[in-house]
């Protein structure tokens, strides 16, 4: 397997702090979180992000995904989704990331919400405006297990309406298999898990557009909200379960040497141990199999 970090685990790190934890854990890919404070904001300039591109590239380092914060399911106008999206595309082509991470953000309960085909219908909508360009700039759509659309069945409803236009309409109408050069997902192995939704069940949905998972550990209380993070390996997320499905729905693909990554939300919870000793952890987690 391929190890990945977020950066969102180390928000004030330099870029050369950040390539020494991938050096020092064998680490081959980077989620660079889009932030203003960080080492990739979206008003970047041309050189800026030249510069940090050659930087990663000189390391060996790929740039899995661009995570910008991008709610292709939230309420207004599509225009205004659709400029974030752009936006986002050109810097992650600019630093020749793979992808780029998308929420559903449609700021509902999902538990609470009876009909949610209205959302579902826009995130889709407006992922469909976008892909053609995505394509041309070779950066794939990713949307992450998260918010409103926390489990495998809630993102699958989305990424299954989008308008593939490149798509073998033959192969659509013999019901084959989805086309997985469209819209990725992004399992965040945490928001399935604690929405109640088994890590079989998860992989069931997401298998035929899979990308990656982001791996995280917590504790979780009497409610889907009750999350206290811990440490891989420390918390109750089955980690390990998880790890073996994401194999075999790479293995499936034909990818015999899978991206894992581990979000590590120190930037959220400055409070948690620091990113080395989370990368420390996951490795033993994953290592134990």
């Amino acid at each position: 397997m391929r190890l990945a970090f977020s950066t969102l685990g180390a928000p004030d790190a330099s870029v050369s702090q950040l390539l020494h934890w991938a050096r020092r854990f064998g680490v081959r890919g980077l989620e660079i979180r889009v932030d203003d404070g960080g080492i990739a904001p979206l008003g970047l300039s041309a050189a800026g992000r030249a510069v940090l591109r050659q930087a990663l590239e000189d390391a060996g380092v790929e740039v899995l995904a661009l995570a910008s914060y991008v709610r292709i399911c939230a309420p207004g106008p599509d225009q205004d989704v659709l400029a974030g999206l752009r936006e986002n595309l050109q810097l992650a082509a600019d630093l020749g990331a793979a992808g780029m991470r998308v929420f559903p953000g449609a700021g509902v309960d999902p538990l609470a919400t009876a009909d949610m085909s209205g959302f579902d219908g826009a995130g889709a909508r407006r992922l469909s405006a976008v892909l053609g360009e995505a394509r041309q700039m070779g950066v794939r759509l990713l949307l992450e297990t998260h918010d409103s659309h926390p489990r495998g069945a809630d993102v699958v409803r989305i990424v299954a309406l989008v308008d593939d236009q490149g798509a073998d309409l033959a192969a659509v109408a013999a019901d084959a298999e989805p086309d997985p050069s469209g819209v990725g997902i992004i399992w965040d192995v945490l928001h399935p898990w604690r929405y109640g939704e088994a890590p079989e069940e998860t992989a069931r949905h997401v298998a035929p557009y899979f990308a990656y998972p982001q791996f995280k550990d917590a504790h979780i209380g009497s409610a889907p909200t009750d999350v206290t993070l811990r440490l891989p390996g420390q918390g109750s997320v089955p980690l390990r379960e998880m790890a073996r499905l994401a194999i075999a729905m790479s293995a499936a693909q034909g990818n015999g040497d899978p991206w894992f990554s581990l979000e590590w939300e120190k930037a959220w919870h400055p409070e948690l141990p620091d990113l080395p000793e989370a990368l420390a952890a996951l490795q033993q987690v994953l290592a134990a199999d």
